[in-house]
């Protein structure tokens, strides 16, 4: 949307920053969906510039897009907020682009003026050709420096026709200081695996001078450990670098923070201590699983060149690479009057992705520019952890197809949405040039719709979709040439969690309930598994992971013991045990997993649940008492579950008159969680 604003109402913006404010002056980074107020665009194009929800420039979505079209010949300016520079000699404008060429050479400045804009002082300038995201760090110093009204605005100047949009975000303009350390990135994921990993973070150099050396530490909100390290580097004016604390352990826990802090800059005090101090927010998961590349392809029948090479270097990739991949085809409206395809979700995601041109390759998310993807790409994206498991299903009733999914994570996820895209694998009849009979993964329909599904994740637990939808009003040309694509996504940042094809024409792949793992490394040393069956469907079979490894195949039961693993659960760290529901064909259920409990007997019972248990020893029956018990297992010597019982009020009774004498384990679980193992003996 575009909002071009007089220059009037700018002189009178409260974004007018004191002279004695030091370090950053202005920074922008066009978040909303509307140009923010104090902003203006001068000169030519005014009607060229509008927010996208691209994030082409390298930042997060949204960004400013400069477009062609209408075409002029000219210069345009982007007029930032006007500053108070008093006493200030020179200042540093840093911004992200996208270069998105079309056939020309296109030049791109930055200029001041101190008159509200009547005189303009090019302070630098640049010629650009090659398609592709730059950072600008510059510092201005013209005759406009130390005055008190002063317009800083990036310009492009020549005939708008020769590019096809250029994108531009994280827009900053720094008072230089001497010593400017910038903590400008903690480059560990949201998302890590259980174990050792490395903690990287980038520091960019602000200041005048170069960073010889820095001192910096490490904190986490969930741990009193920080971690102090100095570090040797060579880093020049505007120069970036990033730098590694090592590796530590991370343990399964609940999200928490990580604090990086620069406190020291060449053995003295930082000048500016603003950018000195980031804190990113982590999740350690509980497992991961594999990941499956989204394919988002955006063409029309349309089109010739390059679709048509495009389509059939993507149908070679896809060949190459069976099973890794989920694709969706848009057909949209470019080059006019488009697909005959075209539909209202197909334009939604044209414009969530600001797509301006045919043929588009998204891997995950990730733009692959006006052509097809490349296997090393394709590599790329399937090499990125996942912590989310996705399974799906559906069948067809006349012109009605029934659509069940299932999303499990293995961390907790906020701000993300389910997408269910249902495609024909090929279509005929919308053909749209001479030398294409047939399109492939084309979209027919979005259930509910283009936007997604807002569904709740936590980790550990998945949530299901059902939905139906009549095809009739769509362009389905065979009802029994469908597939269903399923992803999660979050739909600010566009990153892609998973995704995966649902089975075709099949029932629902329903998972196991209630899984509860036991390590009892006492007298026994068992790894004990239970869970119940799937509410519905006839499994064959369980496979059965610890830790992400597969220990048990197709097995039969729904309870499983092993003492010869038992050994792995004696460190101090949490472990996870889960359970996948095989069915006929090779196909699976999402994985449920579950936080392996380590008992050790009497001596490390949780004092949270408070209950006892008489007489011990005993011989024909046992009485347990206490408040808000849930559940009784009974475990023998060898780590067998020989009793189990969802308990329905305080006093229970066993009757322990057919009990071999010998040892045993009481397992009480309290409503609230806690467990409580007593040693019983049966005489």
């Amino acid at each position: 949307m575009k909002k071009a604003l007089s220059l009037l109402l700018a002189l009178f913006i409260t974004m007018v920053v004191s002279s004695q404010t030091k370090g950053l002056l202005l920074t922008e980074s066009f978040d909303s969906d509307i140009i923010p107020e104090g902003w203006y665009i001068a000169d030519d194009g005014t009607e060229n510039w509008s927010i996208s929800t691209s994030a082409k420039s390298g930042g997060t979505p949204n960004e400013l897009c400069l477009n062609w079209a209408p075409e002029f010949y000219g210069t345009t300016r982007l007029v930032m907020p006007p500053l108070d520079l008093s006493g200030i000699s020179s200042v540093l404008v840093s911004f992200k682009h996208y270069h998105d060429n079309y056939i020309g050479e296109n030049l791109l400045g930055i200029a001041t003026s101190s008159d509200n804009g009547v005189t303009w002082n090019s302070a630098w300038s640049q010629i650009y050709i090659d398609i592709q995201a730059f950072d600008e760090n510059h510092v201005i110093t013209t005759p406009d420096m130390n005055k008190d009204n002063v317009l800083i605005c990036i310009y492009f100047e020549g005939n708008s026709y020769l590019f096809n949009n250029w994108f531009f975000d994280d827009i900053q303009v720094y008072d230089q200081e001497e010593l400017d350390a910038n903590v400008l990135s903690i480059d560990m994921p949201k998302f890590i695996p259980k174990g050792e990993n490395e903690i990287q973070f980038t520091v960019q150099n602000l200041g005048s001078t170069n960073i010889e050396t820095f001192d910096a530490e490490l904190s986490f909100s969930n741990d009193d450990m920080i971690l102090s390290q100095t570090f040797q580097t060579n880093l020049a004016p505007f120069e970036t670098a990033q730098f590694t604390f090592g590796t530590h352990y991370f343990d399964i826990t609940d999200p928490f923070t990580v604090t990086a802090n620069v406190y020291s800059v060449n053995g003295t005090d930082d000048d500016d201590n603003s950018n000195n101090v980031l804190e990113k927010d982590i999740n350690v998961a509980l497992g991961s699983s594999e990941r499956v590349v989204l394919i988002e392809h955006f063409t029309s029948s349309s089109c010739t060149y390059p679709c048509i090479p495009t389509n059939q270097s993507m149908d070679a990739l896809t060949n190459a690479n069976p099973g890794e991949y989920s694709y969706v085809k848009y057909a949209i409206d470019i080059p006019a009057p488009g697909d005959p395809y075209c539909s209202e979700d197909n334009m939604a995601r044209k414009s969530y992705y600001a797509v301006s041109g045919v043929p588009q390759v998204f891997l995950d998310a990730a733009d692959q520019g006006y052509g097809p993807a490349s296997q090393q790409s394709f590599d790329l994206a399937g090499n990125v952890p996942a912590y989310v498991d996705i399974r799906g299903s559906f069948d067809v009733e006349d012109n009605t197809i029934n659509v069940i999914a299932d999303f499990m994570s293995y961390v907790n996820i906020d701000n993300v949405r389910a997408f269910v895209a249902v495609n024909e694998k090929t279509t005929t009849e919308n053909i749209g040039n001479d030398e294409e009979t047939e399109y492939h993964h084309i979209l027919m329909k979005m259930l509910e719709n283009a936007d997604g599904n807002e569904i709740s994740i936590v980790a550990g637990k998945y949530q299901r979709l059902e939905m139906s939808y009549d095809l009739s009003s769509t362009y389905v040309e065979e009802m029994n040439d469908l597939e269903v694509t399923l992803w999660l996504q979050d739909y600010t940042t566009k990153e892609v969690y998973n995704s995966k094809f649902a089975y075709e024409y099949a029932e629902h792949c329903y998972p196991v309930q209630n899984v509860e793992a036991l390590a009892n490394l006492e007298c026994i040393q068992m790894l004990s598994i239970l869970w119940d069956a799937p509410e519905q469907g006839n499994p064959i079979g369980y496979n059965i992971y610890v830790d992400g490894v597969l220990i048990e195949e197709n097995y039969q039961n729904t309870y499983y013991e092993n003492p010869d693993i038992a050994y792995i659960f004696e460190d101090s760290y949490l472990h996870t045990a889960e359970i996948v529901a095989v069915y006929e064909n090779n196909m699976t259920s999402v994985a449920v997993p579950s936080i392996v409990n380590v008992t050790t007997g009497l001596n490390d019972l949780n004092n949270n649940v408070s209950c006892q248990l008489y007489p011990n020893p005993a011989d024909n029956c046992v009485k347990i008492t206490g408040d808000n018990i849930k559940s009784v297992n009974v475990y023998n010597c060898i780590g067998s579950l020989i009793y189990k019982s969802e308990i329905l009020n305080d006093n229970i009774e066993l009757n322990t008159g057919n009990y071999s004498s010998g040892l045993y384990l009481v397992e009480i679980q309290s409503t609230e969680g806690f467990i409580k193992t007593i040693k019983l003996v049966i005489e």
